[in-house]
């Protein structure tokens, strides 16, 4: 008898067990940050709503197949905790992981039959971080204006730093064409650059050649202006006019010159544009004087040479020792 209650009881838990491990059930519990200054924590099961994300940015075509899907999955398998008190509930399966994140905190995770067996209450610290590099140099002890063409820029993980930044960072690589100031002895550049939410006309990153100004300060190389630039048909390098811009500079000293640029020197205008719209492209981007609009292109006419362009950075721009 005692054997036959014996095996019963084994049989009872091989049968029981993947349904236990299968329960779901609602999680509740205390999240907090060990400094306090706000609750804004994550919560997620089994890293999901991540690993979604980092997909997502990486394949395009997962991306446009799946973002609908996004905004159930955080629904669905996310929650923040409370403020101040840090109370959260959320609803998962026994045998699954809850992380807990917040920005420049060090991640944690537990199994949620461990977080409800042990009532594990989570305080989130600090990540271990590296300083910002201060630097007090106002002119740079090199500047090297050149013409470079892109070979590589990338986006900086600013989550290492202590601190927040307003600007975001990059590590970028130009081949160096034509030098306009000191000289620098390699065919090829590496420098940092910042930005703080730029237009897209007044972000490096979306010109293929650049007439740009690379200061060194405190030892390290970092970007400080640059101008678009283009071929033109006698071989130099030019930059035309951008409207916005003309006011910063000097009229009677800087005056823009005709130009021929190379043929591939062209803009194209929106399809289906309007006359009205057209109207106000000349007034706005593209005046007369400056190009010549046909076939839905912006031609343009008139600029200025790259060494009037270094010219000019180097009265209005450029920081002398005093």
């Amino acid at each position: 008898m005692n054997k036959l209650f014996f095996k019963t009881y084994l049989i009872l838990i091989f049968l029981t067990a993947p349904f236990y491990k299968s329960q779901t059930v609602t999680v509740r519990g205390i999240a907090k940050d060990s400094l306090k200054i706000n609750n804004i924590i994550g919560i997620t099961v089994n890293d999901t709503v991540r690993k979604f994300r980092d997909k997502a940015f990486t394949d395009k075509k997962f991306k446009s197949e799946n973002w609908n899907k996004y905004d159930e999955l955080v629904k669905n398998f996310s929650t923040s905790p409370d403020f101040p008190d840090g109370n959260y509930s959320i609803t998962a399966k026994l045998i699954d992981t809850l992380y807990f994140y917040k920005p420049r905190y060090a991640t944690q995770k537990y199994k949620v039959a461990d977080i409800i067996k042990n009532n594990i209450k989570v305080i989130l610290a600090p990540a271990p971080c590296i300083p910002y590099k201060k630097c007090d140099q106002k002119v740079p002890s090199k500047l090297y204006a050149f013409v470079g063409k892109k070979i590589d820029v990338t986006s900086v993980d600013q989550s290492k730093y202590c601190g927040l930044s307003l600007d975001s960072e990059y590590k970028a690589e130009y081949k160096i064409e034509q030098e306009f100031s000191d000289h620098y002895p390699d065919s090829s550049i590496i420098f940092t650059a910042y930005d703080h939410n730029s237009l897209y006309e007044y972000d490096f990153r979306n010109y293929e050649n650049v007439l740009i100004f690379i200061g060194k300060y405190c030892g390290d190389l970092i970007k400080d202006f640059f101008f678009p630039i283009y071929k033109t048909a006698n071989g130099k390098w030019a930059s035309p006019i951008k409207i916005g811009d003309e006011h910063y500079y000097k009229p009677d000293k800087f005056v823009p010159e005709n130009i021929m640029f190379d043929k591939s020197v062209e803009f194209d205008l929106p399809n289906n544009i309007t006359e009205e719209q057209i109207a106000q492209l000349k007034q706005y981007k593209f005046p007369e004087k400056y190009y010549k609009i046909e076939n839905g292109k912006a031609i343009p006419i008139m600029g200025r040479y790259a060494e009037d362009l270094v010219k000019l950075w180097n009265e209005l721009y450029l920081k002398k020792p005093e």
